[in-house]
């Protein structure tokens, strides 16, 4: 949580100027985001639920949402279904795209949101996975639709 509170400071200017296709920084390195990429952003993702992806062994699930609005957007988080903090990562990918973005780190709750925009009429990839007791439980990259 401590962490998610310093990347909350960290990418608050950028939170409060972007729009859901906005460019932030990201959590997992010092890199910028691929163009059409954006986040991590703390909060809600914009748009409808789509699907929830499972981690493997119950560790965990990898929710997506679709905002159709502008150029059409997935966003992606990855929780954990544990109780405490968990070394988890999201990572999302246009479908028609080689450069994939991500969000890795220590969180209590959720790693995530993540976007990838010009998605209209598209569809996303997105994988992740969930740490506990030193056991990584990957869920391998899975097509979501957003019809």
């Amino acid at each position: 949580m401590k962490r998610r509170v310093l990347i909350a400071a960290a990418v608050s200017g950028f939170v409060a100027s972007a729009t859901l296709g906005g460019s932030g920084t990201a959590s997992a390195s010092a890199d910028a985001a691929p163009p059409g990429y954006s986040g991590p952003f703390l909060g809600e993702c914009k748009g409808h639920w789509v699907k929830t992806v499972p981690v493997p062994d119950g560790m965990g699930e990898i929710k997506i949402w679709y905002d159709p609005a502008g150029s059409g957007t997935y966003c992606a988080k990855t929780y954990d279904n544990r109780a405490g903090d968990h070394n988890m990562e999201v990572r999302l990918r246009h479908q028609e795209w080689a450069a994939s973005w991500h969000d890795t780190g220590v969180y209590s709750t959720y790693a995530g949101g993540i976007y990838v925009s010009q998605a209209d009429d598209w569809c996303a990839f997105v994988s992740g996975w969930v740490e506990v007791n030193g056991t990584t439980h990957y869920r391998p990259e899975t097509l979501v639709c957003e019809t």
